[in-house]
């Protein structure tokens, strides 16, 4: 254990006593705390007097910690109330941290470039969040702004092997969607004048070895490691997963209580490693992931092939494919373009469902699909890995199932009551399903549907509120959203990106009379 240490290492019985304790109503304060002396010595003073009489666990915590700075949204503009369009330009600047200005919070994974966190609880920039941020600074004109976000994630890979799902120590255990090279492609989209995919290739293939880890080893079918699968024909596919049979120190409490309200015979560390993967999905949490919807403990992330996961991965492989070739590399370049039909195929082979004419997810240990219809089946359009007929059966299923008044719901489950589950939307799916939409029919009324739907809805709330928030109801577009171990929170970085790329979309559309 070393001073870098993540706080429940470094605090061991005290971090998990002040989390249990409830000291602080949201579980993640306290990982994000600063100590006031070296933590060893506030252990040891700990285990020195918290049998007195006098102790008090409160306030030792404030002797010897400073609380992390609240994130208070207050934007002026010399009295003027901003239009929407001037707030989400605005908050780029409220939303970016300086990379030197930090370096005295010991559980933040330094980097070398300036980054925007999502706002709210998260002082910290997440994977994929930023993604969807980016496609916002683009339209901002923050070029540079992106160049550095894509420069630290590459430098988290050369680092710590991985892309953590953000940059803390206490994320280490896993990564998030693997959007990196999406990134990548936008960022030689906007800096045409250099070879941004030949650059960032030693990263890119950092990335595909990370989720691909232990792959070679596994020699007989339904077999996986970490998280790479054998299918029963031999396929490669992913999952997600975490190396770490613990809870998650900013969710302690919520972790520890769920393993042990869990009345099936699975064992703690379980539950724990499937409640971590479903982190490392960025879904956390959803029914897609559950067998009873109704209860956490019955998570088996860990048994599932996602179909978003894996037609991420094919754009890797891809992205991987391109950049051999513009490095003039044409046996590697074939190598990676292989791999990607193979993946295209195992897609339509194992995600495919006739009787849903869907995409869902595939459960490996019982060899079938899962029973949940999500919007994570709209993957395969977006990455163009779906033929016309399913993209028109997808069509016809969003628009029927989970189109309504405020955007897209997550989820057609009614039951879950969790945040990625009906009836909430979420800015990055709206976005990924439209995207997906005009991929295969670029004048669908649907696409207007959604877009419109969406934007009004942001708006509505945007009025009433003068927040951008992290999710929405759909359903009831006069409440606000639920679910989750926290409150909504509000800033707020991917829904921001989306709106201002959604408004771009709509008026390029509208000028073409696509609409």
């Amino acid at each position: 254990m070393t001073v870098n240490s993540p706080p429940d290492e470094l605090y061991e019985e005290l971090f998990a006593d002040v989390q249990l304790a409830r000291i602080f109503p949201d579980s993640k304060t306290f990982p994000d705390c600063i100590p006031l002396r070296s933590p060893s010595d506030i252990l040891a003073s700990y285990r020195q007097i918290r049998d007195t009489p006098e102790f008090n666990l409160k306030t030792f915590v404030k002797n010897n910690f400073n609380e992390p700075e609240s994130f208070n949204l207050v934007l002026d503009n010399d009295g003027q109330s901003w239009t929407i369009v001037e707030h989400c330009q605005a908050l780029w600047s409220y939303l970016t941290r300086n990379a030197h200005l930090m370096t005295n919070d010991p559980s933040l994974l330094p980097v070398p470039n300036d980054f925007v966190v999502p706002g709210g609880r998260f002082r910290e920039f997440y994977y994929w969040d930023s993604y969807f941020i980016m496609l916002g600074l683009k339209e901002s004109d923050y070029v540079n702004l992106i160049s550095n976000m894509v420069s630290n994630f590459a430098y988290l890979m050369r680092t710590h092997g991985h892309i953590p799902n953000g940059n803390r120590n206490y994320y280490l255990g896993r990564s998030q969607p693997p959007f990196f090279s999406f990134m990548v492609e936008l960022l030689d989209s906007l800096l045409t004048d250099q070879n941004i995919l030949v650059d960032y290739l030693p990263e890119l293939e950092i990335e595909y070895e990370f989720w691909m880890d232990g792959s070679a080893d596994l020699t007989s079918s339904s077999q996986s490691h970490r998280r790479v699968v054998r299918m029963t024909d031999g396929t490669l596919l992913n999952r997600f997963y975490d190396d770490i049979p613990k809870p998650r120190p900013e969710a302690f409490y919520e972790d520890y209580h769920t393993a042990h309200s869990s009345t099936s015979e699975r064992n703690e560390s379980d539950i724990y490693v499937n409640i971590r993967a479903a982190a490392e999905s960025g879904w956390d949490f959803s029914s897609r992931w559950l067998v009873n919807a109704g209860d956490l403990s019955t998570i088996y992330t860990t048994d599932i092939i996602p179909v978003d996961l894996n037609c991420l991965m094919f754009n890797l492989e891809r992205v991987l494919a391109s950049a051999y070739e513009k490095k003039f590399d044409r046996s590697m370049s074939q190598h990676y373009r292989q791999l990607a039909q193979k993946r295209k195929t195992a897609i339509q082979t194992y995600f495919w469902s006739k009787e849903h004419d869907y995409f869902m997810d595939y459960d490996f240990r019982l060899n079938q699909p899962t029973k949940s219809m999500t919007l994570a089946g709209v993957y395969p359009l977006w990455t163009e890995l779906a033929t016309e007929e399913q993209a028109s059966a997808v069509m016809d299923k969003i628009e029927r199932l989970f189109l309504k008044d405020g955007g897209l719901v997550t989820t057609i489950n009614e039951k879950s009551h969790q945040q990625w589950d009906f009836p909430n939307g979420w800015a990055p799916l709206q976005y990924i399903t439209y995207k997906g939409i005009l991929n295969y029919s670029p004048r669908s009324p649907l696409v207007k549907k959604i877009i419109d739907q969406w934007m009004m809805l942001n708006e509505k709330v945007f009025n009433e509120t003068r927040k951008m928030v992290e999710k929405y109801d759909v359903v009831n577009t006069n409440a606000e959203a639920g679910g989750g171990e926290y409150k909504t929170q509000d800033g707020f970085g991917w829904t921001n990106g989306v709106y201002l790329e959604m408004l771009k979309d709509r008026k390029n559309l509208m000028r073409k009379s696509h609409f």
